[in-house]
């Protein structure tokens, strides 16, 4: 059959999945447990951070896949409002379900074999079983929940530099976690280390943006800083992100412009980790560090789509991932593995 422009992505895209299917069939281990504790991890990266399932099937060791996808869920269920899986009352507060993670943290690192009842949890269970095969730096997951914390009660940020910060600390950590699983220390590889950072600010940043309105749908949280609501004249901004506030077209193209400058803050932080590529592959280890640099790639695939709508937050379309551009997304960062870019 003759590839068409229409089925060429399609096409690559078949060919990445048998290819990840294929990866992710030697992320295994003797350890039973382990094994069903990965699975377990694997199965919440997929269902709640899908653009966040294929960079792990590309890295280049089974430690680090496995590191990925354990660093990735604990990131993705210690942020989960609704449905948390921590052990605890329902009924518990957001507050009390961070601490509950914070002392499953502390439990993992504190070098009992067994976590106890309170804490027999799969993704604590995961991380305690690669701790002793991984140097993680403990502190990335207390700087983790830290932020998560600090934003419970936040429902709008004061500056842009406010809202990267957080990016930096609920983000900025999980590739420098997974850079550790193998053994890509900061003091022999600074680039690396920086690179990952400022990807994690994209991704935060990013990230921010796509559940903006289901966040304050349930929460009241406002993304946009104040300084550029007030730069832009923005009336109303949580009326604006209703589905009541669409008739102001003037106040509607200010929240596209303030919208616009937190898109740009993040493409910068994803262009200075790219600036660093050459330093990088100078490193010990660089080339398995791109690899874990991935994700970025995934943070631009929306950051066009949202530019596409004309920075229009409430744009249905951003929230209906089609497979075609799953494809497109998946066949590029395949292509970046092999290039050593991101």
């Amino acid at each position: 059959m003759t590839l068409t422009k229409r089925t060429l992505p399609q096409a690559i895209h078949r060919q990445t999945q048998r290819r990840a299917l294929n990866i992710l069939s030697r992320i295994v281990t003797s350890n039973a447990e382990q094994q069903r504790d990965l699975d377990s991890a694997i199965k919440t990266v997929r269902l709640h951070d899908p653009a966040g399932y294929l960079p792990g099937l590309l890295l280049p060791e089974r430690r680090m896949q496995k590191a990925y996808y354990a660093v990735r869920g604990f990131w993705i269920e210690s942020g989960l409002r609704f449905g948390n899986s921590a052990k605890i009352s329902k009924h518990s507060s957001p507050e009390e379900q961070l601490k509950w993670w914070k002392q499953g943290v502390d439990a993992v690192f504190a070098g009992d074999v067994s976590l106890g009842k309170d804490f027999d949890h799969p993704t604590l269970r995961l991380l305690q079983s690669l701790s002793t095969e991984v140097p993680w730096t403990k502190q990335h997951f207390d700087d983790i929940i830290d932020g998560r914390a600090k934003d419970l009660n936040v429902k709008q940020y004061e500056t842009v530099a406010d809202l990267t910060r957080h990016a930096e600390q609920s983000c900025g950590t999980l590739a420098e976690l997974v850079l550790e699983s193998g053994e890509i220390m900061p003091d022999i590889s600074p680039a690396c280390h920086e690179a990952a950072r400022l990807v994690g600010i994209a991704h935060g940043v990013t990230n921010a943006l796509r559940l903006s309105i289901p966040v304050i749908s349930t929460t009241g949280k406002l993304i946009i800083p104040t300084e550029l609501t007030t730069k832009y004249g923005v009336r109303s901004p949580r009326y604006l992100l209703s589905a009541l506030g669409q008739g102001d077209q003037v106040c509607l193209r200010a929240m596209e412009n303030a919208v616009r400058d937190i898109v740009e803050t993040a493409r910068d932080n994803l262009q200075k980790a790219r600036d660093l590529r050459e330093a990088i592959l100078a490193e010990p280890n660089g080339n398995k560090a791109v690899s874990v640099l991935l994700p970025g790639l995934a943070s631009e695939t929306f950051l066009n789509r949202l530019e596409k709508s004309q920075y229009q937050l409430t744009d249905r379309n951003l929230r209906n991932v089609g497979s075609l551009e799953h494809a497109v997304c998946a066949s590029r960062m395949t292509l970046a593995y092999f290039q050593k870019k991101f």
